[in-house]
């Protein structure tokens, strides 16, 4: 089978090159966007926190990876989770973020790729600097957040699992609205394949 039938031999060539110059340019500049990613790190005592899963740094803003809270189609879940973290940041000294710092330790299976920024964010995992206790984790365990299984590779499904159970934080709010998310968030896209780690 021809691609392309009828298109001259000359035109099937300069769209190869075309497609080939396209395709490096893309490569080229995601993998400075992963450097770029890798080698950032943002730290605030304050950082100023827009809902469960995203803070705001003088040089730039965090998607905290992982993990996923109520957004504006629930105002008022957004609204408690933002509260939430802004309480646990200003009690355990602001916000560490690097891409280091993501739990690998408590994943069921692998990860998909995370893309170093979306939406003009940067995609990172946080810490507390006062007790180097993961945001992540301590989002979803006190109920705020749910494991975003794409990207966390079920890391955090456990701790959810036991917040919903105990009406946790806003499961206790809204748990149809909590548990919908978390239905949401536990699918994976097809070309994403996951496969169990047995250990």
């Amino acid at each position: 089978m021809k691609l392309f039938p009828g298109v001259p031999r000359h035109q099937k060539w300069m769209m190869g090159v075309t497609f080939v110059i396209v395709a490096v340019y893309s490569i080229s500049h995601n993998k400075e966007q992963l450097a770029e990613a890798t080698r950032t790190r943002l730290t605030s005592p304050t950082p100023r926190i827009i809902d469960g899963d995203t803070a705001e740094f003088p040089n730039g803003r965090v998607r905290i990876v992982g993990i996923d809270a109520p957004d504006d189609d629930r105002p008022q879940l957004k609204a408690i989770a933002a509260d939430s973290l802004q309480r646990l940041a200003a009690r355990d000294g602001g916000l560490d973020c690097s891409a280091s710092m993501f739990d690998y330790a408590l994943r069921r299976e692998n990860q998909c790729r995370t893309d170093p920024k979306s939406y003009g964010r940067l995609n990172l995992s946080c810490r507390f600097p006062a007790n180097k206790a993961s945001v992540g984790a301590s989002m979803v365990a006190q109920g705020y957040a749910v494991d975003y299984r794409m990207y966390s590779g079920g890391a955090y499904v456990g701790l959810m699992q036991k917040a919903a159970a105990q009406r946790a934080g806003l499961w206790g709010v809204d748990y149809e609205g909590m548990r919908q998310l978390a239905i949401k968030r536990a699918t994976v896209p097809d070309g994403c394949a996951m496969e169990t780690i047995k250990r």
